[in-house]
């Protein structure tokens, strides 16, 4: 069974874990910023705040793995400066310093997710609540070229 199959309803009562994103954009002497502009990370994190799973929008399979042994198993809560450091030591890519810019945006969200503010968390969208005031007004066009794209979705109050 590959991610996404099997029964909904069983999967969804099974996740207990959070997922997090952060982007930013990559410098002009990354050979790949002319197809990309940013990397994207997402980490996947436990009640706790333990990574579990992580990837990236890095373009060499190397890299996205070397980068996920770095944070997998580190806490977002209270490893923050121990992440950045050690990207920061042993990551040495050109694109370093976007992917800590990315992981800042992870610890921003982070920060306003339900494992640092609990039920004060603002809930997101979802289809499950379809009146949340909001209407789509813009979808942007995938930014990768490969097998996975990523697209950007913009939002106004109704």
């Amino acid at each position: 069974m590959t991610t996404g199959e099997g029964k909904t309803g069983e999967a969804e009562a099974q996740v207990t874990t959070f997922l997090f994103s952060g982007y930013a954009r990559l410098p002009q002497d990354v050979s790949h910023q002319a197809i990309y502009k940013r990397v994207g990370i997402v980490l996947e994190v436990d009640e706790t705040g333990v990574i579990v799973g992580c990837t990236s929008s890095l373009i060499m399979d190397v890299a996205r793995d070397f980068f996920a042994r770095l944070l997998l198993g580190r806490n977002v809560l209270g490893e923050r400066r121990e992440l950045e450091a050690l990207v920061r030591y042993r990551y040495r890519g050109h694109s370093q310093a976007a992917l800590i810019s990315a992981l800042h945006k992870v610890f921003e969200a982070v920060d306003q997710s339900p494992l640092v503010l609990g039920d004060a968390a603002y809930p997101l969208p979802s289809a499950k609540h379809p009146d949340v005031g909001l209407s789509l007004i813009h979808i942007s066009e995938p930014t990768r070229l490969l097998s996975t794209s990523y697209a950007v979705f913009c939002l106004t109050k109704k």
